[in-house]
């Protein structure tokens, strides 16, 4: 699968546990809690089944199994 390094970057900050945009900017780098450096990436990995979004709580986004074993890929596991 084909992912931009932002894209990717996103993918190896998420976790399993629901996440906030904002958390999930602020463990990035070069982000610093902007979240607009991440709505896209999580857009596009939501539409690839990587990353789930809440049903009840919106605003929260965690890996699918698929983002997960992704996720593993990219770190070489």
């Amino acid at each position: 699968m084909n992912l931009t390094p932002l894209q990717q970057n996103v993918l190896l900050t998420l976790t399993t546990e629901w996440q906030t945009p904002i958390q999930i900017a602020a463990q990035l780098s070069n982000a610093s809690e902007d979240t607009s450096s991440v709505n896209q990436p999580l857009k596009d990995l939501v539409q690839k089944g990587l990353v789930q979004v809440n049903p009840i709580i919106m605003g929260m986004y965690r890996l699918t199994p698929d983002g997960t074993s992704i996720k593993s890929g990219l770190l070489g596991g």
